[in-house]
């Protein structure tokens, strides 16, 4: 479990408020009140039960459609559906539109009849034509989720219907027709009279808009974030069994987002969402439990168990989470070839991560034979899905031949591509190719007029470009040295610069500067690099130059002793220019007291290195003795 435990971002939970509204979960606690869609006449509502049977008896239609729905919600009346039906039918055979509009009730929800969609959407289209706000909200709901209309929703004539039960203060259609112009449903997109509607109709008690309310001040859609008023809202929602209520909860104690971080709490909500079948929560459960976040710590056969759950709900990062564990013994026995089973279904699923994690599979051989050729096209299908990772794989496949042929171009720009998409690692893949296949063009050529050496140029600029140090390092080399390149020493001193970290950079950079070979003459930046290579590489040569150029003044201000002790360090390891210099520090008593013997001793020591000049000095002192 090397990732740590985050919220879900904001365009997550657009795509879970989204996939909230248009699933059951919302609809599951709103719809627990009945009473909230709605009664076909008012009048008949505040009837005495006993007197509103003695209407229906005696044959009055409004009074015989207001006891049917009294039997259908139990309201001072036993619940009984076949009640129901048959007060609905005496009603309807009046053609009232009240009992036609109770009738198609029990006819779409299947309730003491047969459900018969088709038929519930006639009936209340007759009713809807008397305004009767139970057939108006219906009507515009089932035109909304695509019930008895054909294949798929027709929005603009929800949107039709939903504005005139609306506009007769019913809530629940405000609720709709909210969703409607938050979504741009049939209407034009229009989120803040979304919020308008929303908050009426969480004012009466709608539970589905105390949730939709809370969403848009969680994530500050149409509206100023506020996550402390969220909560307020949520729980109103979670209270009327609302399980994306109870589920964002879970997130806003878990990470203290609009209340105080309180894991536990956390825990017990993700829980009443879990059991009200919130495939989010489970996962989020799982997610708990495998990094320990409550009192209770860290446990990942439960993580596990609530992956599975979640899973089994459609879940895909729950199939991933699964796969992870199975490929890495995470809480069960190590078992790659499940691993595999699992991938393969989230991917199934149309998660583009899952064919990374296959193709990564098939190219190791774990759980399954090496097979290059199968890791190429699983990571072909993760970047086909725009997958930042897969197209880094795919191209890196595509580059260097693996599991097919090379094709180079395209493999360049799938890793750019995934570059540009978030996906850093693919800088380093493409850098290093660039600078490899720099590296093996000039090694390979045999002459300086091979083609091949221009192109080795051109890969080392782009790997240089990019940050790669050796492939700078080797650029300039070839600009000092024209190889490949017209010569450009200028330029070199450049890209020397980039390459800076290396000890050869900085000691070729030194002496490039310090006796202008190409470039003017610069002893004390010269200097700079050659005392950065003797302090960070303990370099001879380096340690010698700084022990010239401090003995001699060159680039620094003159500090003959500080110059010797560098000298005798370099000569130590046996550098023979600071043999030599030491030697003549000596017989000249620059920075130490003046020493024949010692000055002896280290010209013995440069001539012995093959130092011409303390040869003849040498040869000079013998001559003259």
């Amino acid at each position: 479990m090397k990732q740590s435990l985050v919220p879900l971002p904001s365009a997550a939970l657009l795509g879970f408020f989204r996939g909230a509204l248009d699933s059951a979960l919302v609809e599951r606690g709103a719809a627990q009140g009945l009473e909230l869609l709605g009664r076909p006449e008012e009048f008949w509502a505040r009837l005495a039960p006993l007197e509103l049977r003695r209407m229906a008896a005696g044959g009055n239609a409004g009074a015989q459609a207001e006891l049917a729905w009294r039997h259908v919600n139990g309201d001072r009346e036993q619940k009984d559906a076949a009640a129901a039906v048959r007060w609905a039918l005496q009603s309807a055979e009046s053609d009232c539109p009240s009992g036609l509009a109770v009738l198609a009730w029990l006819l779409h929800h299947g309730c003491g009849l047969p459900r018969d969609d088709a038929e519930a959407l006639r009936l209340f289209t007759r009713a809807a034509a008397s305004e009767v706000v139970l057939a108006l909200y219906w009507l515009g709901r089932m035109h909304y989720f695509g019930i008895g209309v054909g294949a798929t929703p027709d929005f603009a004539r929800a949107g039709h219907w939903l504005r005139h039960a609306a506009g007769h203060g019913h809530a629940a259609s405000r609720d709709l027709l909210a969703r409607c112009h938050f979504f741009g449903r049939g209407v034009a997109q229009n989120r803040e009279e979304a919020l308008r509607l929303w908050r009426a109709a969480a004012a009466d008690g709608i539970a589905s808009a105390s949730f939709c309310l809370g969403m848009c001040l969680y994530v500050g859609e149409g509206i100023a974030a506020d996550p402390a008023a969220a909560v307020v809202h949520f729980r109103a929602a979670a209270e009327q069994g609302v399980a994306g209520a109870m589920f964002l909860l879970g997130q806003a104690a878990c990470f203290g987002i609009g209340a105080a971080r309180n894991p536990d709490a956390a825990l017990e909500w993700y829980g009443r969402a879990a059991q009200r079948g919130s495939r989010d929560a489970e996962f989020e459960l799982g997610e708990c439990h495998a990094y320990g976040i409550a009192a209770a710590g860290r446990d990942l056969g439960a993580a596990l168990h609530w992956w599975r759950a979640a899973a089994q709900h459609g879940h895909v990062r729950a199939h991933l989470k699964i796969a992870h564990a199975y490929r890495w013994g995470d809480g069960i026995a190590e078992d790659k070839a499940t691993a595999l089973t699992w991938y393969r279904a989230a991917a199934d699923l149309g998660d583009a991560a899952a064919w990374v994690w296959l193709g990564e599979c098939h190219e190791r051989g774990e759980g399954t034979a090496v097979d290059p050729a199968a890791a190429r096209r699983a990571y072909r299908q993760a970047a086909a899905c725009g997958d930042a990772h897969g197209m880094a794989e795919h191209g890196r496949c595509l580059l260097l031949g693996i599991g097919g042929e090379i094709e180079a171009d395209r493999g360049e720009a799938l890793l750019l591509a995934a570059m540009q998409a978030g996906w850093p690692q693919a800088r380093g893949e493409l850098v290093r190719y660039w600078y490899v296949r720099g590296r093996e063009l000039l090694e390979s050529a045999t002459v300086a007029t091979d083609p091949a050496l221009a192109v080795a140029v051109s890969c080392l600029r782009r790997a240089a470009a990019r940050g790669h140090r050796r492939a700078a390092f080797m650029l300039a080399e070839c600009l000092r040295h024209g190889t490949g390149v017209a010569a450009d020493a200028a330029a070199a001193v450049d890209w020397y610069r980039r390459a800076a970290t290396l000890p050869d950079a900085k000691l070729i950079l030194g002496d490039l500067l310090y006796f202008g070979q190409g470039v003017a003459r610069r002893p004390a930046e010269a200097f700079h690099w050659y005392q950065q290579a003797a302090l960070q590489h303990e370099d001879a040569y380096a340690m010698y130059s700084c022990g010239y150029c401090l003995l001699h003044g060159e680039g620094v201000e003159r500090d003959a002793q500080r110059g010797v002790y560098w000298l005798r360090r370099s000569a130590l390891q046996d550098e023979a220019g600071a043999c030599f210099e030491l030697g003549l520090a000596y017989q000249r008593g620059a920075g130490v007291r003046r020493s024949s013997r010692q000055a002896a001793k280290w010209l013995r020591s440069a001539a012995g290195l093959g130092h011409a000049e303390a040869r003849a000095m040498l040869l000079q002192l013998e001559g003259a003795a």
